[in-house]
């Protein structure tokens, strides 16, 4: 059996050629959602570990949902600016996304941001459950100190890894990624899962990602930017911390 581990390598200092790779089969069929995927690529593909904080994927969950229902028609942003259901029929979201459009509706029209903080605190819980119902992880609760925590291990890495590998395959390659895949790439870097696809988050790799990336639809575009924007600003707070812890040491 082929085991698909998700050893990172910066893959903006390799040639394309250097190592060719021949595309993996899918032992098992994906489910198609990006939230899905991202929250299988945001977890170690044996131990069911976070890789990033939790409050982090969360609102990757919440960005990543948007965007499936916004690929589904079920939602969209008007000119205003703010959220709003569409025309897609029931039967294209799971019960979960019926609830969020119920919300949507019903609500205030709120901005792609406020939506995202106001769905970040369920999104994980929801995209788990589905998860554990298509038979893809199953959860498992530890005690840490005086805590108890659940994972989510995969039931097969190979189907756990796919997300990662083929992405990180194409990035390799040079491959120009398709919507699908240019929405997973952005929702990965801003979730700080940037290195894990690319094999080192920085500037030279996300500048040769943007240029693999397929523009995505406007109002998909819209939903993402936000969490985009977070992951500036935390960025740039970091970049700044360490430029006063340097200043200090050289005092």
């Amino acid at each position: 059996m082929t085991v698909y581990r998700t050893r990172t390598r910066d893959w903006s200092t390799t040639s394309p050629a250097a190592t060719p790779l021949a595309e993996p089969a899918v032992p098992l069929p994906p489910t198609g959602w990006l939230a899905d995927e991202l929250f299988l690529i945001a977890h170690d593909d044996v131990t069911g570990r976070l890789r990033v904080p939790a409050r982090t994927v969360g609102r990757g969950l919440a960005a990543a949902m948007l965007a499936d229902l916004a690929y589904v028609g079920a939602v969209t942003v008007a000119a205003t600016g703010k959220v709003v259901t569409g025309t897609a029929a029931p039967g294209a979201v799971d019960p979960w996304g019926r609830t969020v459009l119920r919300w949507i509706d019903t609500d205030t029209p709120h901005p792609p941001a406020a939506w995202i903080d106001r769905l970040a605190g369920h999104a994980y819980r929801s995209v788990a459950d589905r998860l554990t119902v298509a038979g893809l992880v199953r959860p498992r609760t530890v005690r840490r100190w005086l805590r108890r925590h659940t994972g989510y291990p995969p039931v097969d890495t190979n189907v756990a890894a796919w997300p990662w590998a083929r992405l990180t395959m194409r990035v390799r390659r040079r491959t120009r990624l398709n919507t699908h895949d240019s929405t997973l790439a952005r929702l990965c870097v801003a979730t700080g899962l940037g290195g894990h696809i690319l094999g080192a988050d920085t500037s030279t790799a996300r500048r040769q990602l943007r240029q693999l990336l397929t523009p995505v639809p406007p109002g998909v575009d819209q939903l993402l930017r936000p969490l985009a924007a977070t992951d500036g600003r935390s960025r740039h707070s970091q970049h700044g911390q360490r430029g006063q812890h340097d200043r200090r040491s050289r005092r």
